[in-house]
């Protein structure tokens, strides 16, 4: 008796558990909970699928096409299915019809990584197509998707820099770099929006832990040059002169850093290194705008100079 009542409870135990836990799945909005078998036709497009991602990643975009189509043909609501064949359609360079493939996948339940990389590849084309405002709105959809993710946050800082929101997207990046501190686009991005906000105090550390990321003599000029600016920004020019020597030495041939490096030794008065460091150049590289400018402003403070004291010239 006793152990028929106890089978009894165990079972009323475990359907009760069921029931819990099919409740909570329906609550959380749990879609991805396999409740029903896949159909006939699902389960065929996979092996399709596959054999187009293949095709795909191997660069036969044509063949992939014609795979994805098929596969869609039996199931044309899965999210993965579509964004690949919005992706290959991109490839390809028929555009709208991406966009239009990638816009109606998003009306589609799918996993969550799945959703994800669709949200994420609208946003990137649509800033692509300049489409900041729409890019904004897919950007938001990753980050409510995956709010501890870096995608997300990063798409939406690119965004907002795009749209002119400089503290906006320093927020999002910063945001980004809190779930991978190492990243060295990330790191960027927040170091130049520092020096665009005058944070030069923040942006001289951004650039320094930046630089550390990089073996010595392997870090991109861009790092200098953007110490140099923040330089500037403090008042500390000789610090500044000396990083923008090191970007002109990484890439001599860069306009923007030989001009930079001229106003540095401006700003000490150093007229003559600054004309030193146009004269360095190839003549295609000093003869740039940027570097002519800085020419001419050298050139009047001289003349300037040389009239306060009586006398005439021009350094050349």
């Amino acid at each position: 008796m006793t152990s028929r009542v106890e089978k009894g409870l165990s079972i009323a135990f475990w359907r009760t558990a069921l029931l819990f836990l099919v409740a909570t799945a329906m609550l959380v909005g749990c879609r991805n909970v396999p409740f029903y078998r896949m159909t006939s036709r699902a389960s065929q497009s996979l092996p399709i699928r596959r054999e187009g991602i293949v095709a795909y990643e191997r660069g036969d975009l044509e063949l992939a096409e014609e795979k994805f189509q098929e596969a869609l043909k039996l199931n044309d609501s899965d999210v993965e299915t579509n964004r690949y064949y919005g992706e290959t359609l991109w490839r390809r360079g028929k555009r709208n019809k991406a966009m239009e493939v990638l816009r109606g996948a998003a009306g589609k339940h799918g996993a969550i990584d799945a959703e994800t990389s669709l949200y994420r590849s609208l946003g990137e084309k649509s800033l692509e197509l300049e489409e900041p405002e729409e890019a904004f709105r897919w950007a938001n959809k990753v980050v409510d998707l995956s709010p501890k993710s870096v995608v997300g946050w990063e798409l939406r800082g690119k965004v907002n820099r795009r749209l002119g929101n400089r503290e906006e997207a320093l927020l999002d990046f910063q945001r980004a770099a809190h779930f991978s501190v190492d990243d060295r686009e990330l790191l960027l991005q927040i170091a130049s929006l520092q020096n665009e906000l005058e944070d030069y105090d923040s942006s001289l550390a951004t650039w320094q832990c930046l630089e550390r990321l990089y073996p010595t003599n392997h870090e991109p000029a861009k790092i200098f040059a953007g110490k140099g600016e923040a330089y500037v920004g403090l008042g500390l020019y000789t610090d500044a002169e000396t990083a923008y020597g090191v970007a002109v030495r990484y890439e001599p041939n860069e306009p923007a850093y030989r001009a930079k490096l001229a106003e540095a030794s401006l700003l000490q008065g150093d007229y003559a290194g600054a004309l030193a460091a146009l004269n360095e150049a190839d003549p295609a590289v000093a003869d740039n705008p940027a570097c002519q400018d800085v020419r001419r402003i050298v050139n009047e403070r001289v003349e300037a100079l040389a009239r306060e004291q009586g006398a005439t010239g021009v350094i050349r």
